[in-house]
């Protein structure tokens, strides 16, 4: 058995070189095919890995919760911010528009178009934040002594030397930039700026006061607030979220449950099944083409076991049993799918690179194009198993040829 194995992958390798013309045509077909389906995957696998990026950064990650709450005040934010975890909340974060007019200047310049929020250090654990420079917010910048701002490449660029940073509605107020955040969707194409909230940025944010615990505060409390909040997945819905939220909105001074408005922001589901649909109509564009191929190397296949059959009804005649022969002929159609596997293999690393190379500078800095491993394993099974199926038929033909009629011809 081992024998005749060994005998047989020696002659089909001999029989490859032997006919280089023949090998050529037979791997065209596949070469195209099998590029088809490495192509899929590794587009398959690069846009989920971009929809997840730019879901995460723009909008958060899995069963994030946006909470608004309008027309209405606010008296007791801390209440407020103890019942988003009772509704199933497990990270909180601020992210409201400052209260007032905000402006920015820097060097004494004034910075116009600023869209500003006010956010905490734990919206980094809400979305993916991207730095291009310096750091997200942390815990101890709670204790400093002026406010801590981020901002996002486009405000970096107009602000240059980014010590230099004054903010403030009817005062100026220097603030401390600790980083700078890649540009979002969200961004617009806009100076945007997060400013921590802090003891020291609340009389710049908030110049009204900010309410105490129990309501006890100046200034009548938040007109205005937004929250995004992170949750267990598959914990909580919507409907229930928003039933629990407003359950409690007396003990934070809203009646008017309408005021309140809580939905999943995040929208990971719905681009993962856009991207589950086009990704089965490009396997099936693909199955296709691989198909073609297998068709081409099963028909070159049978018109070689038809040229060969002196060469083949020799081997017998030398003492080559049937499984010497089915293996030898099974064996070609498989090292020439692999060859044109390992080519189709090749054009898509040299694409997938010139690829990443011309669109690198719009992609996050987490997100590359390259052909994934599960794309090499596709691409070479695929190749195999093409080889394999196209070969069994002649190989089957092979053996049924009489010896005698192949030595006379």
């Amino acid at each position: 058995m081992l024998r005749s194995l060994i005998a047989g992958l020696v002659l089909a390798f001999a029989g490859s070189r032997a006919n280089v013309s023949r090998t050529i045509l037979s791997c065209a077909g596949i070469v195209v095919g099998v590029a088809s389906l490495i192509t899929v995957v590794t587009v398959g696998d690069f846009g989920e890995r971009f929809a997840q990026s730019y879901t995460e950064s723009n909008f958060g990650v899995a069963d994030t919760f946006q909470v608004d709450i309008m027309e209405e005040r606010v008296t007791d934010i801390d209440a407020l911010e103890t019942d988003l975890k009772r509704a199933g909340a497990t990270t909180v974060s601020l992210t409201s528009r400052p209260e007032g007019e905000l402006r920015m200047r820097a060097g004494g310049t004034a910075i116009p178009d600023v869209d500003t929020y006010v956010v905490d250090a734990d919206l980094g654990d809400i979305r993916r934040i991207n730095m291009a420079a310096g750091r997200w917010f942390t815990e101890d910048d709670q204790a400093s002594l002026a406010p801590v701002v981020i901002v996002n490449q486009n405000l970096a660029s107009q602000i240059g030397d980014t010590a230099d940073l004054q903010i403030g509605t009817d005062e100026w107020v220097t603030a401390r930039v600790v980083g700078v955040v890649e540009a979002t969707a969200l961004d617009g194409g806009w100076n945007t700026a997060y400013i921590l909230r802090s003891p020291a940025s609340a009389p710049v944010v908030f110049p009204s006061g900010a309410p105490g615990s129990g309501g006890g505060g100046g200034g009548g409390g938040f007109a205005s607030l937004s929250y995004s909040v992170r949750t267990e997945p598959g914990t909580v819905s919507d409907e229930e979220f928003m039933e629990r939220l407003a359950s409690a909105s007396w003990r934070w001074g809203v009646k008017n449950k309408g005021s309140i408005m809580a939905y999943r922001s995040d929208s990971g589901e719905e681009m993962g099944r856009l991207l589950s649909y086009m990704s089965l109509g490009l396997f099936g564009i693909a199955a296709i083409t691989l198909a073609t191929g297998l068709l081409g190397v099963l028909n070159v296949g049978l018109v070689t076991v038809r040229e060969r059959r002196r060469e083949l009804a020799t081997y017998r005649a030398l003492g080559a049993n049937r499984l010497t022969l089915f293996i030898t002929v099974v064996a070609e159609s498989v090292v020439v799918s692999l060859v044109a596997g390992i080519i189709a293999l090749s054009l898509c690393y040299a694409g997938a690179a010139v690829a990443d190379a011309l669109v690198a500078d719009y992609l996050p800095s987490d997100v590359s194009l390259y052909v994934p491993f599960q794309g090499v394993l596709v691409g070479l099974s695929s190749a195999a198993g093409v080889g394999l199926l196209a070969g069994i038929i002649p190989a089957w033909r092979a053996l049924r040829a009489s010896v005698v009629a192949g030595l006379r011809e």
